[in-house]
C-alpha cells in the first residue's frame, strides 16, 4: 500500500525534490560568496553597531554589502510566505479530490485493504514526505538570510525558520485535504485553499504573534536593536530616543514553539475532520458496494429458488420388495 501511494503522488514528490535542488543551486552561486565575504569582512559585530546607529564606519560596511547581496534573498523571501498555499493547492487538494472525482476510491474500498489502512497510509506518506522536505527547505533558507537579515524577528528569518515554516506548510496541505474531501473536485478544492490559507495566516502572524508574551519597555537603542519593536518609531529633532514596547531576542524560540504548536493543533483539527467524512461517509457507500454481486443491476432482486418436493416411497409386497 505504502508503494502505491508512492506511485500515485511521484509527481508531487518530484516537484518537490526539484524545488530542493533549484533552493541548492542558489546557495551554493550565490549564498556560498555572500558567507565569504560577510565572514572575511567581519560584519557580524558591525551589523549589531549598524542596527544601534552609532558607528559611521559600521552603517557604511553593512549598506554596502546589503547592496551587493541583499536583493535576491529579499526577492526571493517576499514570496515564500505564499509557498505554503501553493503546496495545499498542488499537493492537498488533489489528495483525495482526484479519487472522488475519478471515482477510484471505489475501487480502493472494495480491495483487501481496509479503508482506515488506506486513508492512513495515503496521509502518512505524503505528510510525511512534505515533512521532511519542508525541514530541508526551511534550514537551507535560514542559512542563506543569515548574513542580511541580523534580527532573529523580521519575517524574512522568523516565517522560515526551521519550526514554523514546516508547520504553515502542513498546514496548507491540511486545508487542501479538508477542501477536497467537502468538494470533490480538486479545481474547486484548490480554489477554496487559498482564501481559507489567508484566513488564518494573516491573523496568527500579524494578530497573535506580537502577543504570545507581554512586551518589555525600554529607551535604550542598543537593547532594543536586539529585539522586535512592535511600535512605530517617530523621533522628532531634537528629541531623545522614546520609550518602545518591543520582544526580546531571547525569546526567539519561544515564540517558534508557540507558534508551531498552534499551527500544528489546526492542521491535526482539519484533518480529524477530514477522517471522520470520508470513513463516515463513504462506509455506507462502501457497503453498499460490496453487497453487490457482480454483475447485478442495483435493486434487482433474486429469483425465488423452486420448491423441493419430497419423493413418493413407491409401494412395497409382501416379501418387502418394490413394486417396479
Amino acid at each position: 500500500m505504502i508503494w502505491v501511494a508512492w506511485r500515485q503522488h511521484r509527481g508531487e514528490f518530484l516537484g518537490m525534490a526539484i524545488l530542493l535542488a533549484g533552493l541548492g543551486v542558489l546557495l551554493l552561486t550565490h549564498g556560498v560568496a555572500m558567507h565569504d565575504a560577510f565572514d572575511r569582512l567581519g560584519l557580524r559585530e558591525c551589523q549589531l553597531v549598524f542596527l544601534a546607529d552609532t558607528d559611521q564606519a559600521c552603517i557604511d560596511a553593512v549598506m554596502a554589502f546589503e547592496a551587493d547581496y541583499a536583493g535576491l534573498p529579499q526577492q526571493f523571501a517576499s514570496w515564500l510566505p505564499f509557498l505554503p498555499m501553493v503546496a495545499g493547492m498542488l499537493i492537498g487538494a488533489p489528495l483525495l479530490a482526484r479519487e472522488f472525482e475519478q471515482g477510484t476510491w471505489q475501487l480502493a474500498w472494495t480491495q483487501g485493504v481496509t479503508r482506515t489502512r488506506w486513508l492512513a497510509t495515503k496521509l502518512g506518506v505524503v505528510f510525511g514526505v512534505v515533512l521532511v522536505a519542508s525541514v530541508v527547505f526551511a534550514a537551507g533558507l535560514s542559512w542563506w538570510f543569515e548574513p542580511v537579515d541580523i534580527q532573529r524577528f523580521s519575517p524574512a528569518t522568523f516565517n522560515h525558520a526551521v519550526l514554523v515554516f514546516p508547520a504553515y506548510v502542513l498546514l496548507g496541505v491540511a486545508i487542501g485535504v479538508l477542501a477536497g474531501v467537502l468538494f470533490r473536485r480538486v479545481l474547486v478544492a484548490a480554489a477554496v485553499t487559498i482564501p481559507v490559507y489567508l484566513a488564518l495566516r494573516l491573523p496568527i502572524e500579524f494578530g497573535l504573534r506580537p502577543r504570545y508574551r507581554e512586551p518589555l519597555t525600554s529607551d535604550d537603542p542598543a537593547v532594543i536593536s536586539h529585539g522586535w519593536p512592535i511600535e512605530d518609531l517617530t523621533i522628532g529633532p531634537g528629541d531623545g530616543f522614546p520609550s518602545v514596547r518591543y520582544q526580546p531576542d531571547d525569546r526567539f524560540w519561544q515564540f517558534q514553539l508557540i507558534e508551531t504548536a498552534i499551527l500544528l493543533g489546526i492542521t491535526v483539527l482539519l484533518l480529524a475532520i477530514a477522517w471522520r467524512l470520508v470513513l463516515g461517509r463513504g462506509a455506507v457507500r462502501a457497503g453498499r458496494l460490496q453487497a453487490r454481486a457482480p454483475g447485478r443491476r442495483p435493486g434487482a432482486r433474486s429469483a425465488p429458488a423452486a420448491a423441493v418436493r419430497p419423493r413418493a416411497a413407491r409401494p412395497r409386497t409382501a416379501a418387502g420388495r418394490r413394486r417396479d
